[in-house]
């Protein structure tokens, strides 16, 4: 056993260099173009999750039971005084939980947690960054090209980030045994004092989906004015005669079509004047909204959303605005 979690261990190392360009014998560049393919590389990148999860299982012995920390010794892990990679967070934890003979929690799992909590999503580059959530919280990421040229994101957490991962360690070890965990869309808060605008402006480095909706309860159809917005321009979509009584659905189908029209990968804001129900499963255009999520993902961006509760006709407004100026 000791000898195949050994051959595992090289394996993931290969895998872990060529999937990052190098070439692991000799510690330098790969010049083979196949390498450094996309499709090659996600392969590589597959392949060194599965190994990851077999050198867990090879390592730990039936005999071992599923990772757990006690309160107290949780309490004794010593924070990075610089901001750490969540693997180095996760030997952390497994040193401090060594004498329990468990399993070793693995930092993909801390990270499987943060992405359901809303801190992280997926980039244009599959690779996990930050969401606005997430940045706040302490999570930084930094941008990095390899010598091919190739780009990659690596990620960076605060004192406040891991104290916040080791606070809640025994919700990510739950999260951990859950078969089909959740996955929770980011919200920002809309401060109460700030006008559309204003918080529009607050993240102009970020790409808008607005939208608005009505509906007529005697015809039961409904419509949308839904805009894509980003650095100053904008893309006005319109659709009427949606056969519904729910302002929200007309609501979330201006936002599946502005989506439907995003063309490459960037960080997404939806503003709304109320909650569409993308976190509530038992919500009646729960389906829709799982749709929505799963369009940005395969379009490589990470999205958050944002309720301006209490400030309807002002969105309305807004929108209609970039309508006249189009």
């Amino acid at each position: 056993m000791e000898y195949i979690t050994k051959n595992f261990k090289q394996a993931k190392m290969y895998m872990d260099y060529l999937a990052n360009g190098v070439d692991p014998v000799s510690n330098t560049d790969v010049n083979s173009d196949t390498l450094h393919k996309e499709e090659v590389v996600d392969c590589f990148r597959y392949i060194s999750a599965v190994l990851d999860e077999l050198i867990y299982d090879s390592d730990n012995t039936r005999s071992k039971s599923k990772f757990f920390i006690t309160a107290e010794q949780a309490a004794n892990i010593r924070l990075f005084p610089y901001n750490c990679k969540v693997s180095e967070l996760a030997q952390a934890i497994n040193t401090a939980a060594e004498k329990n003979n468990t399993r070793k929690l693995s930092s993909s799992k801390i990270n499987d947690w943060l992405e359901a909590e809303g801190y992280l999503c997926k980039s244009g580059l599959k690779n996990r960054i930050p969401t606005e959530k997430g940045k706040q919280l302490g999570i930084t990421s930094e941008h990095r090209k390899r010598d091919d040229g190739a780009s990659y994101y690596v990620n960076f957490y605060s004192e406040n980030a891991q104290k916040y991962i080791i606070d809640n360690i025994f919700d990510i070890i739950k999260f951990r045994n859950t078969d089909k965990p959740v996955i929770r869309i980011s919200n920002i808060e809309f401060p109460s004092e700030l006008s559309v605008n204003e918080f529009v402006s607050r993240y102009a480095d970020k790409c808008f989906i607005l939208s608005v909706g009505s509906c007529d309860i005697v015809s039961n159809t409904g419509s949308y004015i839904s805009a894509l917005l980003f650095k100053g321009k904008s893309k006005l979509l319109k659709k009427t005669g949606i056969s519904t009584t729910s302002v929200n659905k007309c609501i979330l189908t201006g936002i599946l079509d502005a989506v439907n029209a995003i063309k490459s990968p960037t960080e997404i804001i939806i503003l709304t004047s109320t909650p569409l129900g993308f976190n509530s499963p038992q919500s009646i255009n729960y389906s829709l909204c799982q749709e929505i999520n799963q369009m940005l993902i395969g379009k490589g961006c990470c999205f958050s959303t944002a309720v301006c509760n209490g400030k309807g006709y002002e969105l309305n407004r807004f929108v209609k605005l970039l309508t006249e100026t189009i």
